[in-house]
């Protein structure tokens, strides 16, 4: 493990990290969102697929709460949903998804390898 930020990286295998430790991360690091912009089409293609898959099977869904704008590029992500967009980023199986998913985690010291 390493420090980052003051806080112990936690690390887990690809797609293992709990969705408790996700939103605890995020809650704790960024309490009104996690807030990107991404100028990126193709991550943006990522994104859009993960927030449009509505209710999934673990019955949850990006809501509201959360904004994405693509004519800016910014994402604005909360903290209550963050490991549902991660997850479906993980799900979908696709490597730039995936590598999406690691960045995102890595700002809030969790590290997937």
């Amino acid at each position: 493990m390493k420090l980052t930020k003051g806080l112990v990286m936690q690390t887990y295998s690809i797609g293992t990290c709990p969705s408790k430790v996700i939103k605890s991360a995020c809650l704790l690091q960024c309490p009104d969102g996690y807030t990107m912009t991404i100028r990126n089409k193709d991550e943006w293609k990522i994104i859009a697929h993960a927030v449009n898959q509505g209710i999934d099977s673990h019955l949850e869904a990006l809501t509201a709460r959360s904004s994405f704008n693509s004519t800016t590029g910014e994402c604005i992500v909360h903290p209550e949903e963050i490991h549902v967009l991660l997850r479906r980023f993980h799900d979908s199986g696709e490597d730039a998804a995936w590598s999406l998913r690691s960045d995102i985690l890595s700002t809030l010291d969790i590290e997937e390898i």
